[in-house]
This record gives structure tokens, sequence and C-alpha cells, in this order.
């Protein structure tokens, strides 16, 4: 059940690490790095999510 859950509150928090970079610190250009390895994250998640469903 919880497999449900984990990875929607990764995605919450990964959001609220774009947001506050986007608006607050203002410097998400020089994240980009992260930025690509957070979507690659679940980007893979996601397929393989859908590969066991």
């Amino acid at each position: 059940m919880l497999r449900i859950y984990i990875p929607i509150a990764f995605l919450a928090v990964f959001l609220g690490w774009v947001i506050y970079r986007l608006f607050i610190k203002r410097d998400l250009k020089k994240q980009v790095n992260n930025l690509m390895l957070g979507g690659f994250f679940f980007g893979v998640w996601g397929l393989i999510y859908l590969a066991l469903k």
C-alpha cells in the first residue's frame, strides 16, 4: 500500500524544491543537472511502475 504514497511524497518534495529554486532563490538555471536528474528518476520510476503493474 505504501508503494503508492512514497513516490507521491517524493514528487511533492521535488516539486517543492523546484518552486523554491524558481521563485525564492531564482537560480533554477544553475540547477539544470539536478532538475534533469530528478526528471530522469521519476521517468524511470514511472516506467518500472507501469511495467510491474
